[in-house]
């Protein structure tokens, strides 16, 4: 614990290196009023410094994962405007909200889409997505009122199914069937459950607290364009969140089930292996108008009767600055041995945490975003992460990745999409570096000009250059290019997405 106030110097100090503090403040507001919806059932729309439940929307391909979008960019109210008055929440009642992106292409070497990817060198599948996502993804969750107090107190329970369908695997079925179509799960294509838990709301001497119980999204973050989560705690668990510490701050506790690595045919976890994943987060500490610093603690206690096995801790610093119409959000991360893992979706469907590090691991990652919407017609997202792994014994990694999306809007209901995106990996033990840069433009019917308006449907055009490490360690999903001597290729191809 005596290693926060040192972090949040340190985050403040790199804070003042990318803006000019408080000067750049200003209200979000986005004056086209295009603004999106988190697919968390329990999220409400809030200004970009506002983060209660952050963030789940569109998401990466190859493998199922949790799906995230950034925070909404919203309108601001007029100053003589009186809000409505809120209907109290009754027994049943049922809201929805969700997430679907779909579409196919092809390769320019003749074939299906193909997507680029760099296999970063701790398992992490790293690329940029415009143009470069081969399944089909959708996912609603169903919120339902199961109990509402005369004093206030509400219950809730969250289901979301999910459906799963890559087509670079398994092709475009016209059934659209997505368990074992083949014989086989092999295929890839799945259903799952990822949000299923129920809460209790209004409780007063929670002071405005949810207490909550089950499996869901929690909290995550993520940058869009690449979908990175770089501080994902969902999982199986339970706590207590958003307790109100005054008028901004809220603290949150969370515990959550370890698992062990993964092994054998299926791939499961050993029953001995358990560990419990403290979380603890503070969120809405404002230091002045329009910046918020958030901070959370992971400490993952071992109990698992495999003598392998290891706790760990972490920390993660962030800060959000709203900046033109949009926000920046600047955050550092440190983590030793199991605390290594950030939520960071990697091979096994769900958040990188494991009981299976050694305890000399560490990991230091440095992640910017910046959002914004400076006119009406314009929109962009910047992405920036260095992450350096020392797993020990002289074994070290770094990754870089910087990324760039535009758009501009030409009417409500067009606009033109650019994208760049460069990742690149290096190891101690001489290996060459490996990377690879990805080029994409897309003109897309949407419902309003603003980057992050949907419904969005979109035609593509990708281009992707790498280098022989790269080739060798399989470039793209498909393996299209991996199985040839190309060192650049092209896909083409529609896509939609929307969520609300």
């Amino acid at each position: 614990m005596r290693r926060i106030p040192q972090l949040l110097g340190l985050s403040g100090l790199l804070l003042t290196a990318v803006l000019s503090g408080p000067a750049f403040a200003q209200e979000a507001a986005d004056t086209d009023g295009d603004a999106q919806h988190d697919t968390d059932a329990d999220a409400q729309p809030t200004p970009n410094t506002e983060t209660r439940k952050e963030e789940d929307g569109p998401h990466n391909s190859e493998e199922p994962k949790e799906v995230e979008q950034p925070a909404p960019v919203l309108p601001a109210a007029p100053a003589s405007e009186v809000a409505a008055p809120v209907a109290k929440p009754k027994f049943g009642d049922l809201s929805t909200s969700g997430y679907f992106r779909g579409g196919y292409g092809a390769s320019t070497l003749k074939g299906r889409q193909t997507c680029f990817q760099l296999p970063n060198p701790q398992g992490l599948l790293s690329k940029y997505r415009l143009g470069n996502e081969c399944e089909v993804w959708a996912e609603m969750q169903f919120t339902t009122v199961v109990y509402a107090g005369d004093d206030g107190s509400v219950a809730h329970l969250h289901f979301m199914p999910v459906a799963y369908i890559p087509t670079t695997y398994i092709g475009y079925s016209p059934t659209g069937v997505t368990s074992s179509d083949q014989g086989s799960p092999g295929t890839g294509a799945t259903v799952a459950f990822p949000v299923l838990y129920a809460d209790i709301q209004g409780i007063p001497w929670l002071f405005g607290g949810t207490a909550w119980i089950g499996t869901r999204y929690y909290k995550r973050e993520s940058i869009y364009i690449s979908d990175f989560f770089y501080w994902n705690p969902s999982g199986v668990g339970g706590g207590i969140e958003d307790v109100h510490l005054g008028k901004d701050m809220r603290l949150s506790y969370a515990v959550f089930a370890v698992d062990g690595q993964p092994s054998g045919s299926p791939q499961l976890p050993p029953v001995t292996d358990l560990g419990f994943r403290h979380d603890l987060q503070l969120r809405g500490i404002r230091p002045y108008p329009g910046g918020e610093f958030q901070v959370g603690l992971q400490y993952i206690a071992d109990y698992s009767k495999n003598t392998t096995t290891h706790g760990g801790w972490g920390v993660t610093v962030r800060h959000v600055q709203q900046l033109l119409h949009g926000d920046n959000k600047l955050a550092f991360q440190y983590g030793r041995g199991g605390g290594t893992g950030f939520g960071t979706l990697a091979r096994f469907y769900y958040p990188d945490f494991s009981l299976i590090h050694d305890t000399a691991e560490s990991r230091t990652r440095l992640v910017d975003v910046l959002t914004i919407q400076p006119v009406d017609a314009v929109g962009a997202q910047v992405g920036l992460v260095y992450q350096h792994d020392d797993l020990g014994k002289g074994q070290k990694t770094d990754w870089y990745s910087a990324g760039a999306r535009v758009s501009y809007g030409f009417t409500k209901y067009a606009k033109l999409l650019g994208e760049v995106g460069y990742d690149r990996a290096e190891k101690s033990n001489g290996v060459k570096p490996q990377w690879l840069a990805k080029f994409t433009i897309a003109p897309a019917l949407s419902v309003g000009k603003g980057l992050m308006a949907r419904p969005e449907l979109r035609l593509f055009y990708t281009y992707a250059m790498w280098d022989e490490t790269a080739r060798g360690a399989t470039v793209d999903s498909g393996q299209i290019y991996t199985n040839t001597n190309y060192l650049s290729g092209a896909t083409f191809g529609m896509q939609a997405e929307t969520w609300w």
